[in-house]
């Protein structure tokens, strides 16, 4: 729900800077402060909306304090804790066109703000990336292995040439809520699937390079959030996974088949198969291959029509 005080007169933002937050007390003011300073001096014109979700320290008191205490700064409460459904809250209420998602560890280079907001005059995405130079992903080792990976698996899954889809962006909100409904927030991968629908619907994107540089620990352990990734990033491509796995059972099954019966026609004049095991066999890869290979074209049938499904709703909702 969105805490708005009536009685704030502040002009028509040109950005809304929309930052979940979850059990961020201990830097929320710190933060909020330092970013209104920056943001006053080179985009005067700005709002930032905190989108409190499921905290259970004093989080959502402070950024009520915030509201309260600054006009630029309003404050949305969540019930549970989901960073997809902060993101769709702060896009909706933002009252900007320009909409950035921004970080509230200040982990990321301050200046992508103005420099995406900028570019947004052109494009309709701007996304920022720690993998265009070497030395800008300043994270563990670990964590920029895993990164590397996971974008691996992204670019060869969904057929997108994006570097980072994990970072800061900035979207022109009228575009990006065309679409929003259309990835489920339950999703892991929300904010990669949001940006593969962006590129399907024709959306103009383009990366620059950002810095980043963590100041504190993740309080997810690496181990988790890679399973919990590639857990949906898996179940979001089981039609591309069924067809590698299936596609090489079926046509092996196939030919053991068909070299099986031309065996049988060329050396044998006795009933049966020479080697009626492997036959049985080669039945089994095809049927075997073939259900596999059904599962997926059914499982993206389904994910189809989820789509068109959420395309109509929002259609009806906007």
């Amino acid at each position: 729900m969105l805490n708005r005080r009536r009685e704030k007169v502040w002009m028509e933002p040109e950005v809304s800077i929309i930052i979940p937050v979850h059990n961020e007390a201990a830097v929320l003011r710190r933060n909020t402060e330092l970013l209104r300073e920056y943001l006053n001096r080179e985009l005067p014109r700005h709002e930032i909306i905190l989108c409190e979700n499921g905290s259970s320290d004093e989080t959502a008191r402070i950024a009520e304090e915030l509201a309260a205490e600054f006009d630029d700064v309003e404050f949305l409460t969540l019930p549970a804790p989901s960073l997809p459904e902060a993101l769709k809250a702060g896009f909706k209420a933002a009252r900007a066109e320009k909409v950035v998602y921004y970080p509230i560890d200040l982990s990321v280079d301050i200046d992508f703000i103005p420099a995406s907001v900028e570019l947004l005059d052109e494009f309709d995405v701007v996304i920022g990336s720690k993998r265009l130079a070497a030395d800008l992903d300043q994270r563990p080792l670990a964590r920029r292995i895993s990164s590397r990976a996971y974008h691996g698996l992204v670019r060869r899954f969904f057929g997108v040439e994006l570097t980072d889809t994990t970072c800061v962006k900035a979207y022109r909100r009228e575009r990006i809520l065309g679409i929003i409904d259309r990835v489920p927030t339950a999703s892991r991968i929300f904010e990669t699937e949001l940006l593969v629908e962006a590129q399907r619907d024709g959306f103009e994107i383009v990366e620059i390079p950002v810095r980043v540089e963590e100041y504190r620990q993740s309080r997810e352990g690496l181990g988790k959030k890679i399973q919990g990734k590639l857990e949906d990033l898996l179940s979001a491509r089981l039609d591309l996974i069924s067809l590698y796995v299936g596609a090489p059972l079926f046509l092996g099954g196939v030919l053991a088949m068909l070299y099986l019966i031309l065996e049988k026609l060329m050396f044998s004049s006795q009933a049966g198969f020479m080697n009626p095991y492997a036959f049985l066999l080669s039945m089994l890869l095809v049927i075997s291959g073939f259900q596999i290979i059904t599962f997926g074209l059914l499982t993206n049938l389904i994910l189809q029509i989820r789509r068109e499904l959420a395309r109509a709703v929002g259609g009806e909702n906007r």
